[in-house]
């Protein structure tokens, strides 16, 4: 009975608190703008949201989601800590700053697709032609490290007979101590490692491909990077609190043994080292299917393939990406006929709330099912 009175007690603190939240007519995101502890619910579907809610309260979630359809949102909050050490308890919240992983292939792949669109390249590029003493560079094309066809070998997952045990530890130790890492690392790596397969035969999810891709970037564009990807990724979609900067997020998650580390910035490079919001990346989703980043030409390119297109993997009615680093997990969907976004990010570790599954179940609840 006392149990029972228990359950009953934890489920109506959360009916308070979602009745407390900001119930808004459906507004266009660009022109609006949120204080991170807000909640906002469409009231047209606060049934939806109040299931949300109570499926994330039993898993217990520590994160943020947004539920948006057709450049609208239905459902976006905050849960749990940002950072579950702190003595201060500051909630996460729809602005919180993620580090969102592999979701950086989709920027990065716009990025590419930008350059093409001004004729600066072609996907149909060698890559020797921006690393001449590369020597597969006449078998592979930009093309192929899009599509994750290139062959060549994982610089962050590589077996340590390509990245040895000393190199692992110098990257552990270096981001321990908040030290930067030799910026040639990775470089020297994708020069020395052999090809896994044949370029163009077979796909093989690769971060280096990114890197690679990154790092054209900058030899066409004549901008860093990351200067690049600020200027005509970010500010065009209105992304204010997105950025690639070595662990600048205001929440903070933690591994197995309690530490709190990212793969570094020179590693996780064009590949996987954006930190973004819900919000921000609500509004990337508006921008890269509504032609404002890249043309809608453009855009059917990278989705054009019934697995994994130029930065996002594709499904019949669908396309989307996981991240995942040490300590934080996310996942980007979007459903082509509803126009429907589902995005989720966590200050979690994957073995702790799996960011994929808990947007899967999402979509569910959305479906009725």
């Amino acid at each position: 009975m006392r149990k029972n009175g228990g359950m009953y007690f934890f489920i109506s603190f959360s009916l308070l608190s979602f009745f407390a939240a900001l119930f808004v007519s459906c507004a266009q995101i660009e022109n609006q703008k949120w204080d991170n502890d807000a909640v906002v619910i469409d009231k047209k579907y606060k049934d939806f949201a109040f299931d949300v809610d109570s499926y994330l309260e039993t898993k217990h979630f520590r994160g943020a989601i947004l539920v948006g359809k057709k450049g609208k949102i239905i459902y976006a909050k905050g849960y749990g800590l940002r950072d579950k050490k702190s003595k201060k308890n500051y909630e996460n919240g729809i602005n919180s700053v993620f580090e969102v992983g592999s979701i950086t292939k989709q920027m990065t792949a716009a990025a590419v697709m930008q350059l093409a669109q001004q004729k600066k390249i072609s996907l149909d590029d060698n890559i020797s032609k921006y690393f001449f003493q590369y020597k597969y560079g006449d078998d592979i094309t930009i093309r192929m490290l899009l599509s994750m066809r290139s062959g060549l070998t994982d610089h962050i997952n590589a077996s340590e007979d390509f990245f040895p045990k000393d190199v692992n530890r110098y990257i552990q130790e270096r981001q321990l101590a908040c030290k930067p890492i030799n910026d040639r690392l990775v470089e020297d790596f994708f020069y020395d490692a052999p090809l896994l397969t044949k370029p163009n035969t077979t796909y093989f999810y690769c971060n280096t491909n990114y890197y690679i891709l990154a790092r054209i970037i900058e030899k066409v564009s004549g901008m860093s990077y990351h200067k690049y990807m600020e200027k005509n990724i970010f500010k065009k979609c209105g992304m204010d609190n997105t950025n690639q900067e070595f662990q600048k997020t205001d929440t903070r998650g933690y591994d197995y043994k309690g530490r709190y580390f990212s793969i570094p910035s020179e590693i996780a490079f064009g590949c996987g080292d954006v930190n973004s919001s819900v919000i921000d990346l609500f509004k990337w989703n508006n921008c890269l299917t509504g032609g404002k980043v890249v043309s809608k030409k453009s855009f059917k390119k990278m989705i054009n393939t019934q697995s994994y297109g130029f930065g996002v993997y594709r499904r019949e009615d669908s396309m989307f990406h996981a991240g995942m680093t040490n300590v934080f997990n996310s996942y980007d969907g979007y459903y082509f006929d509803e126009k429907l976004s589902v995005i989720v990010l966590t200050n979690c570790p994957i073995n702790e709330v799996n960011a994929t599954l808990v947007a899967r179940h999402i979509k569910k609840i959305f479906d009725g099912k």
